[in-house]
């Protein structure tokens, strides 16, 4: 299973946007397609913004069950790969640490920097495009991960 790593900014946007494809990603790992992984300051982080920005009930408890449903990782490592914004570096820690293929995000800092250790930095609609490209069984996926894998 895809293991992955969501920003803060693509859950809030996301869950109170059922038509966009951050939320389809939501939806995507709350029925077990895909693997959502957290440690355990990445998620205290999500639930306290959450609480700050979203006041609709019923999104809520979605994230909730989303937050249920992920993978909850040790904080082991440590990075300081993204100088200019250091909040963003923990992202990459639950990535490495989790041993997720991507982290799905709109911030410009992470996509900028692209990919670290074989993790992508990708937006959540070219995520989702080749995520339903492999749920297809098309072999787009599989060619796709193979070529950014092998740094094609």
């Amino acid at each position: 299973m895809i293991r992955i790593v969501l920003d803060t900014n693509v859950l809030i946007t996301g869950v109170q946007d059922e038509s966009s494809y951050s939320f389809r990603i939501i939806e995507a790992c709350r029925q077990m397609k895909l693997q959502a992984v957290f440690n355990r300051s990445l998620l205290k982080e999500n639930r306290q913004k959450s609480r700050e920005l979203i006041r609709e009930k019923a999104y809520l408890e979605i994230l909730e069950d989303f937050y249920r449903k992920s993978k909850h990782i040790p904080h082991k490592t440590r990075v300081n790969v993204v100088k200019w914004d250091k909040e963003d570096n923990k992202l990459i820690e639950a990535a490495v640490d989790g041993k997720a293929g991507f982290i799905v995000t709109e911030d410009n800092d992470l996509l900028f920097l692209g990919e670290y250790k074989n993790i992508k930095m990708v937006k959540p609609q070219e995520f989702w495009r080749h995520f339903q490209a492999e749920d297809d069984n098309n072999g787009e996926w599989k060619d796709w991960v193979k070529g950014i894998m092998n740094g094609a």
